[in-house]
């Protein structure tokens, strides 16, 4: 007879199983595959944005290289007197145009990228 307690005790033990899996279990279950789809659409999304930025910044380049600003600005750079020169340069003028159009430029171009400018 203790064979057929333990046996009712084992199908009794699954079915508390089972409920227990159908009650919380299932939350639980639909709430990390949730997460796990959430964390690979923000890693997609990310991924996307970089690799438009990329294109979008070389396309900036090419572009400002082709029109011939970049040379423009470096003639008339030069053309200051060597003072000014020496001030801007302390304190980090001409990188900060450089910063300032390659930003600038970058973000027009990336408005002009399919799905993601904006």
């Amino acid at each position: 007879m203790e064979w057929l307690s333990g046996a009712l005790d084992q199908v009794f033990t699954f079915f508390q199983y089972v409920w227990d899996f159908l009650t919380t279990g299932i939350y639980t279950l639909i709430k990390e595959t949730m997460v796990i789809l959430t964390k690979a659409a923000l890693y997609s999304f990310i991924q996307m944005q970089i690799f438009a930025l990329e294109v979008a910044f070389e396309a900036a380049q090419d572009i400002v290289n082709s029109i011939g600003i970049t040379q423009q600005i470096k003639q008339m750079y030069s053309g200051l007197p060597a003072e000014v020169l020496s001030g801007l340069s302390f304190f980090g003028i001409p990188q900060a145009l450089n910063i300032l159009f390659s930003g600038l430029s970058t973000r027009f171009v990336l408005r002009f990228v399919p799905f993601i400018g904006r």
